[in-house]
């Protein structure tokens, strides 16, 4: 689980609780040593953090266990955040980064913010999205993210977003996804408390013209979380929230600070849930909506599909137009294009006009600074036909398949996922 570990001495425990409470509103979880655990406890805290906050007092300077705390997270390469909690005089240890204590607990909110774009660098969001319908935002997001698991062997959500939920479809039977979605263990009990989180409660997708704004801490990622590697020997794991057509009901929703409660409980939801995996995939609708915006809210790197044509230029131009819109400086998320379904052998007189910046004029950005590398082929794998019991993993290329091609296509991808872990500053094994 990635979280912040708050070294600290005995004698702040008012700060501490005051830390620890700031990090949980802003949704970044956060441990910390209680004094009575054994030490490898707390060096295990320590390795499952993305980043140390050191509570820096009188205590602290002179404790020994905070000193090997330390001293664990820089051998691990974490951020190391120092924060002022008295007028205590720095050690010569504290002082090789000393020169970075620009917070107190008695000015929290740069601090938290500090440790939130850590927390996102570590556990980043990527929304699969283009305002075009028809481009491949469903394939793209499912095979890019099963290949960016295999690679990276790590812990990967898909999310389906669209109320189409052509995602979810996608992997499970009618009858199983029902199931689960009447039971609440899918996409709507992000923004409303639900029989996910209490089973006695009438389900809110059931409320076509209200909206729950009861505050609630999000369910377990058992309750609302789906594998799609099953029983597959691998390390890490794949799994997906199921989509509904019901959170079509926000669209059409007058109430003002009803939705507002709704996507600010959906971005708790996502912070909460950042701790579980270490990427978060949305697969969006093509219209600007509501969902749209509370994604853009969400995401640090929207990922858009396009074809090689003049349409999916103006579908691309509209999303910049969108992201700016909807989002404010700080949390704009970062705009990646990829092109899909090319033929690929050779480049197409389109690709390379993009590519050359042709069209940045005409879209109003820097499209060709803004294109991936790498380019996914158009190919008959990806129209994948399948028993309906088959398990959900055979609907994934970088697990199975077999034919002409295949090959060029899974290189394609692992070239594609291997370029968006650097791009989220993440390290593949495949690189």
């Amino acid at each position: 689980m990635s979280h912040a570990f708050i070294a600290h001495g005995a004698d702040q425990l008012d700060s501490l609780l005051k830390l620890h409470e700031a990090l949980r509103a802003a949704g970044v979880p956060a441990q910390y040593s209680d004094g009575e655990r054994r030490a490898d406890i707390d060096a295990a805290m320590i390795d499952a953090a993305s980043l140390m906050i050191v509570l820096v007092s009188y205590d602290s300077m002179r404790s020994s266990d905070v000193r090997s705390q330390i001293i664990r997270a820089k051998r691990n390469g974490m951020t190391i955040i120092p924060v002022r909690a008295d007028r205590a005089r720095l050690s010569g240890f504290i002082k090789e980064f000393a020169k970075d204590i620009v917070h107190s607990v008695e000015a929290l909110p740069p601090l938290v913010d500090a440790a939130q774009k850590v927390y996102r660098q570590v556990s980043p969001v990527v929304a699969v999205m283009n305002l075009k319908g028809g481009i491949g935002k469903t394939t793209i997001a499912s095979q890019l993210a099963a290949t960016y698991q295999a690679s990276v062997q790590n812990r990967v959500l898909l999310i389906d977003f669209d109320p189409q939920y052509n995602l979810t479809q996608l992997f499970f039977p009618g009858q199983q996804a029902d199931e689960a979605i009447a039971a609440d263990r899918s996409v709507i009990s992000l923004f409303e408390k639900s029989r996910a989180h209490q089973a006695d409660l009438t389900s809110p997708a059931d409320q076509w013209a209200t909206l729950s704004t009861t505050p609630f801490t999000p369910a377990p990622r058992a309750k609302i979380a789906h594998s799609l590697l099953g029983d597959t020997p691998t390390t890490g794991r794949l799994d997906i929230v199921f989509g509904q057509f019901e959170i079509s009901k926000y669209a059409f929703s007058t109430d003002t600070s009803g939705l507002e409660a709704v996507r600010a409980s959906f971005l708790r939801s996502i912070e909460y849930y950042r701790s579980q995996y270490d990427l978060i995939v949305l697969d969006t609708n093509p219209n600007a909506t509501f969902l749209t915006r509370c994604a853009l809210q969400a995401t640090d790197r929207v990922l858009a599909p396009m074809h090689t044509d003049i349409y999916s230029l103006r579908g691309v131009r509209l999303l910049n137009r969108v992201i700016n819109d909807q989002t404010t400086q700080d949390r704009r998320p970062e705009l990646s294009v990829l092109f899909n379904a090319v033929e690929r052998r050779e480049q197409s007189d389109f690709e390379a006009d993009t590519r050359n910046g042709v069209f940045n004029e005409q879209v109003g950005f820097d499209l060709s600074s803004k294109l991936m590398s790498a380019a996914i082929p158009k190919s008959r794998h990806f129209r994948i036909k399948g028993k309906e019991d088959d398990a959900p993993i055979k609907r994934l290329l970088a697990h199975h398949g077999r034919g002409g091609g295949l090959r060029q296509v899974r290189d394609s991808m692992l070239t594609a996922s291997v370029e968006l872990a650097t791009l989220l500053g993440k390290q593949s094994s495949a690189s």
